[in-house]
C-alpha cells in the first residue's frame, strides 16, 4: 500500500510530535533518520516522517535540504505533505515552506502553529504562548534561533516569496459560507499561504473540517496541534497498536535542551528522587579534543555507576547562572555541534556498557545524535506519555527495538521527564 502522507519536520523531536499523532490514530508511522533512500520504508509505512535538521541553519541551506526532502517524498510516492513547524515559530519556515511549493504546487496553504496542550495560540495574527507574546517568551531569547516579532503575518513576509492572507478567529467560527467564500476568493485572485488564527482545539477541527472541504490538504503546515485535528479527521486502515512496556533496567535520559522548561523538570526528578543528574561541564567539551575526551570519559563512568545501582540517570550539561532565566548566551555553531556529539557519544558509551530499559532524549539535535551514534535506521512511533511527548521503538542499530521517548525543550509539565522515566519502567512506580 503507497504512503498516505508524507511529513517534513526541521527538527527530530518536532518531527516525532507530530508523527505521533497519526500513529495514535493507527496509521504506521515510521521516522527514518536517513531519508534519502526511502524504498524499505514505503512498503511498510503509512505515514513517512522526515527530518530535515535544519532548524539553526542559513535560510538558503534549510530551503534547499526541505526541497531534497520534499523530492524524497514526492519519488516515494506521496501526494500530500505536512510540513511541522515550531509552535513557536522558530526556524526557517518561510523559505521552507517555498521550496516545499515548489516540489508540490497548490494554490493555498493553510499554516497555523497552535498547540493548546502546551498554551500556544494565534489570535489577531499574534503568537502567544500561555498568554504572553512569543517573542517575551524564552523563544524571543533562543540561544540558536530566537524568535523576534509575534505578529505572524510580519514575520512570515519576510520569510515567504508567496502572498500571505490571515484568516481571523470570527471567520472561522462564524458561518462556514464567510469563510469559505474567503478561501475561493483568495484562490481564484491571489494564490498563497492562509495564515489561521486559532486558540482551542476546537477550532483547529474547524480548520481542518474546512481544509477537507476545500481540498487544501495537499500541503498543510502547522505544530501537532493542527496534525492531531488532521489524524482524526482521516480514516486508516491499520488499527492502534497497543505495546506493552515490561522494562525493569533503568533508564537513562540525555537532556541537552538550555529551555527553562527542560530546566525545571530535570530539577524535578531531582528533587523528588526520580532520578540522579549526572552534568557535563560545558567548557570542557569545547575546550580542545584532549579536555572533551576526560569529560566524556568521567560523565560516563559516573552514568553508569549509577545505572549500576538501578537508579534512573540524567545525563546533561552545567547551564550558567543566567540558564534558568532563558538568557544564556550564543553558542558559536561549532560548540552547539561538539555539544551534541558529546551528548551522543556517551549516550553510545553508556548503553554499550550498562543495559538500560529505554531512552528518554530531549532536544532535536541531540535526539538525532543519539540514535546515529546507536546505528538507528530511525525510529517506529507509538504513542504519548503526555501531549507533545511521544514515544516509540528504535528501528535497526545498536538497539533494535529499544523504547525511546523523545521531547521538545519547552513542551511538558514539571514532571515530564520522571513521567517519562516512569512510562518506560513501570515495573518501578506504580502499576499503570
Amino acid at each position: 500500500m503507497p504512503v498516505r502522507l508524507g511529513v517534513i519536520a526541521d527538527d527530530l523531536t518536532g518531527a516525532n510530535d507530530t508523527g505521533v499523532q497519526f500513529a495514535r490514530q493507527g496509521a504506521r508511522t515510521i521516522v527514518p533518520l536517513d531519508w534519502h533512500d526511502l524504498g524499505a520504508f514505503r512498503r511498510i509505512a503509512d505515514v513517512l516522517v522526515l527530518n530535515t535538521n535544519s532548524r539553526a541553519l542559513a535560510p538558503r541551506v534549510a530551503a534547499q535540504r526541505a526541497r531534497l526532502a520534499a523530492e524524497a517524498l514526492k519519488k516515494a510516492g506521496v501526494e500530500a505533505i505536512y510540513k511541522k513547524i515550531d509552535s513557536t515559530f522558530r526556524g526557517n519556515i518561510g523559505v521552507e515552506l517555498d521550496a516545499i511549493l515548489d516540489v508540490f504546487p497548490t494554490p493555498l496553504t493553510v499554516l497555523t502553529p497552535t498547540f493548546p496542550p502546551a498554551g500556544r495560540a494565534v489570535k489577531d495574527g499574534v503568537l502567544t504562548v500561555r498568554g504572553v507574546p512569543v517573542h517575551q517568551t524564552a523563544a524571543g531569547r533562543d540561544p540558536v534561533t530566537p524568535v523576534r516579532e509575534s505578529h505572524l503575518p510580519t514575520l512570515l513576509k519576510g520569510q515567504i516569496a508567496r502572498p500571505v492572507h490571515s484568516l481571523p478567529l470570527g471567520a472561522l467560527r462564524g458561518t462556514p459560507a464567510r469563510a469559505v467564500r474567503a478561501l475561493r476568493e483568495w484562490r481564484e485572485a491571489n494564490p498563497g499561504i492562509i495564515l489561521a488564527d486559532t486558540v482551542t482545539a476546537g477550532d483547529l477541527d474547524r480548520l481542518v473540517r474546512l481544509m477537507l472541504q476545500e481540498s487544501l490538504c495537499r500541503v498543510a503546515a502547522g505544530s501537532a496541534g493542527l496534525a492531531g485535528a488532521l489524524s482524526r479527521a482521516l480514516s486508516w486502515n491499520s488499527r492502534p497498536r497497543r505495546a506493552k512496556l515490561c522494562a525493569t533496567e533503568p533508564i537513562l535520559l540525555v537532556i541537552g535542551s538550555a529551555n527553562p522548561t527542560s530546566l525545571e523538570q530535570v530539577a524535578w526528578a531531582e528533587s523528588h528522587g526520580r532520578a540522579v543528574a549526572i552534568r557535563a561541564v560545558i567548557r570542557e567539551i569545547v575546550a580542545d579534543r584532549d579536555r572533551y575526551r576526560r569529560e566524556l570519559d568521567r560523565t560516563a563512568k559516573k552514568a553508569c555507576g549509577e545505572l549500576r545501582a538501578g537508579r534512573d540517570t540524567i545525563l546533561t550539561l552545567a547551564q550558567g547562572a543566567g540558564a534558568a532565566a532563558g538568557r544564556r548566551r550564543a553558542l558559536r555553531p561549532s560548540a552547539s555541534a561538539a555539544l551534541s556529539e558529546f551528548l551522543g557519544q556517551a549516550t553510545r558509551r553508556i548503553t554499550g556498557l550498562i543495559r538500560v530499559g529505554g531512552l528518554v532524549l530531549c532536544g532535536g539535535d541531540i535526539a538525532v545524535s543519539a540514535c546515529a551514534t546507536l546505528n538507528a535506521d530511525g525510529l517506529e512511533l507509538v504513542g504519548e506519555v503526555e501531549p507533545g511527548v511521544p514515544w516509540g521503538r528504535l528501528v535497526g542499530g545498536d538497539l533494535e527495538g529499544l523504547p525511546a521517548v523523545t521531547k521538545a525543550g519547552g513542551f511538558g509539565t514539571p514532571e515530564a521527564f520522571a513521567r517519562a522515566a516512569r512510562f518506560l519502567r513501570p515495573a518501578r512506580g506504580r502499576p499503570r
